[in-house]
């Protein structure tokens, strides 16, 4: 008799369906609010890394050019040992020693059997990153200034972008432009649609 008491407290302190159902519907809403919230919060945080992520590689490559008053050069790099010709920069980039700088384009020459020092590589960035612009590499000679292969000036703008759609198109993008002195000066973007388009 005390089991089927216990059995029958447990149903009456128990929900009925209709307080079930909106409580679940509660859940419902506050899921649909928090969703859109944390993907948003995930791109923004994916773009801030990306961001951050180039700008230090870049500080470090002027660094190190200026300490070994040496030529080194960051390349957008797909297989982390040689500079990518096509493509974009979420792909990877690596930073060498660019002790030869031939050619009109960066790559990591063997000259003699030596093959130029890879420093530092970087993987993929994360899907939705977009990283593009006008320059193919940055190179730094040993005053710390950007210089083309050629030795004439070099500047221009890479955009880090998302393709997220949580974020607003106030929000999606910075532009890393290079100066004349080498330093890159980091600038958000007030309009720039979730296609990414190159600065």
């Amino acid at each position: 008799m005390q089991f089927f008491m216990s059995r029958k407290n447990i149903f009456e302190c128990g929900l009925t369906l209709i307080e079930l159902m909106i409580t679940i519907s509660i859940i419902a809403i506050l899921m649909s609010l928090a969703v859109p919230s944390f993907q948003s919060m995930t791109a923004s945080s994916n773009l801030t890394t990306a961001t951050n992520d180039l700008v230090n590689t870049l500080a470090q490559a002027r660094s190190n050019a200026i300490r070994r008053g040496g030529r080194v050069t960051v390349c957008k790099s797909v297989n982390g040992t040689q500079c990518a010709t096509t493509g974009n920069w979420e792909q990877g980039w690596i930073v060498f020693n660019d002790t030869t700088k031939s050619g009109t384009d960066a790559n990591v020459d063997t000259v003699a059997g030596i093959t130029e020092a890879i420093t530092f590589t970087a993987a993929s960035q994360p899907g939705g990153i977009v990283i593009n612009g006008n320059l193919a590499y940055i190179s730094y000679a040993a005053d710390g200034q950007t210089k083309q292969m050629s030795g004439a000036f070099q500047g221009g703008t890479l955009r880090v972008c998302s393709t997220n759609t949580s974020l607003s198109n106030a929000k999606r993008a910075r532009n890393l432009i290079l100066t004349g002195t080498g330093r890159i000066v980091v600038q958000a973007q007030a309009n720039v649609a979730a296609t990414c388009p190159a600065p």
